[in-house]
């Protein structure tokens, strides 16, 4: 005689179950670089950020200050003083300290600012010829990105 159980199992079917198949499928889910879709959706949320957003608004500010650095050396739009239009200058500070010297006395006995302005000068020259290095580091480093 079949006990309840024996006749419970007599009754179901007796189909086999691939289970191979199964465990193939769940070991491919293992392998996924990011192993939840909270993590994936938090990098493209970063990545789309980027791409929406922070390029954008970095690359207008980029161009922006590009544009107003090529306007400045480039095309002298501050028209600052530079070296040439001071040589005259120069000249005559010389022409200066030189008569001064045949008279024998110094340069700022006959021209009382004659070493402000010489300095003046000097420096002038300084910055003239580190806008020209700054130009052609614009140009070098604008190329290059």
């Amino acid at each position: 005689m079949k006990s309840r159980l024996e006749k419970v199992y007599s009754k179901m079917p007796n189909n086999k179950v691939d289970l191979k198949a199964q465990k193939v499928a769940l070991g491919l889910i293992d392998n996924f670089v990011y192993d939840n879709v909270d993590g994936l959706e938090e990098e493209a949320s970063r990545l789309s950020y980027s791409v929406e957003e922070w390029f954008p608004e970095k690359f207008d500010q980029w161009f922006d200050i590009g544009r107003e650095i090529y306007s400045v050396y480039f095309q002298n739009s501050e028209a600052f003083i530079n070296i040439t239009d001071i040589e005259r200058d120069r000249e005559i500070l010389q022409e200066i300290e030189t008569r001064a010297e045949e008279l024998g006395l110094s340069a700022s006995e006959v021209y009382p600012d004659w070493q402000r302005h010489f300095e003046t000068i000097n420096y002038v020259e300084d910055l003239s010829k580190r806008f020209d290095e700054q130009k052609d580091e614009f140009s070098r480093e604008s190329k290059s990105v």
